[in-house]
């Protein structure tokens, strides 16, 4: 007897997408006869080169996946799948597929739809997230959702640790829904787009620390775009800093007294820096 397979087109990549494409590749179930992906030169963060895998697949690098409309409208596939891409896919492209165009947004949608979410989330201080595995539609971020899988985000964790968690979620989530997806039986529930709220792309302006907030407001700033993303910006003592990672100090009775942004300690670990409530230990950093 001859398995009959699904078409699925891979428009993806970075860690999360090629953990999702594996998935993919490496079901019986499954033919991938096109993949479209950064090309190999790319330098942005979780960056790692997609290879042909299955014999049948056509890898393209290239970030505009549009030029390949009649490509897809040739091959007919059953699904797209999207992972790890952050460029808008046109209307026209992601209604060929027979089943549906999927994708994954990090947050609980509806929820911090748009983009820089985790960074946004990190920074605001929220204490869990989660990865949504829904279905593209004209309005990004707000299809039916199939599923999601939560994760929390500790005190301590940077983005590099979320983004990890991220890569964890979208294997729980292809190996959960797949098979369901495969026979018809996924869930799928309409998003209230009257519900959550759009997040803006982040931009230099929102790296630059200032020294007259709150510590914690500072500490989480830094979390948020740290390795692998470009990383916070502080002034000290007229000095620009590329900050990387810190910790939280209780002010002593004479630190009270300083103004914010003034520098209590500078040694070869670490700078402490006066913030408008206790201070920060700077413990991973870089003069620009």
């Amino acid at each position: 007897m001859i398995l009959e397979k699904l078409k699925v087109i891979f428009i993806g990549g970075l860690t999360n997408g090629k953990i999702v494409l594996d998935y993919l590749q490496s079901n019986k179930y499954v033919q991938v006869p096109l993949i479209i992906t950064y090309p190999i030169n790319h330098t942005g963060p979780r960056h790692t080169i997609i290879s042909e895998i299955q014999q049948d697949s056509e890898v393209q690098y290239n970030l505009n996946a549009s030029e390949y409309l009649k490509v897809i409208e040739k091959i007919k596939p059953d699904y797209i799948f999207v992972a790890g891409w952050s460029a808008l896919l046109p209307d026209s492209l992601i209604k060929i597929p027979k089943k549906g165009t999927i994708g994954f947004h990090p947050s609980k949608l509806p929820l911090d739809r748009g983009r820089s979410a985790l960074a946004w989330q990190i920074e605001e201080g929220y204490k869990e997230s989660a990865l949504t595995m829904f279905y593209y539609n004209e309005t990004p971020d707000c299809g039916d959702i199939i599923g999601q899988e939560r994760f929390m985000i500790e005190h301590n964790d940077y983005i590099g640790d979320i983004l990890n968690k991220v890569d964890q979620a979208s294997y729980n989530l292809i190996r959960a829904y797949f098979p369901l997806l495969r026979k018809g039986l996924a869930p799928r529930k309409k998003q209230d787009l009257n519900e959550g709220n759009f997040r803006r792309l982040r931009s230099k302006r929102d790296s630059l620390i200032d020294w007259d907030q709150n510590a914690l407001v500072i500490y989480n700033k830094i979390r948020a775009i740290s390795k692998p993303y470009p990383g916070a910006t502080g002034k000290i003592d007229n000095v620009n800093y590329l900050i990387w990672k810190s910790e939280i100090i209780e002010d002593t009775r004479e630190a009270k007294l300083l103004l914010p942004g003034s520098v209590i300690t500078v040694n070869s670990e670490k700078l402490i820096v006066k913030c408008r409530e206790h201070s920060l230990a700077i413990i991973d950093y870089e003069k620009r």
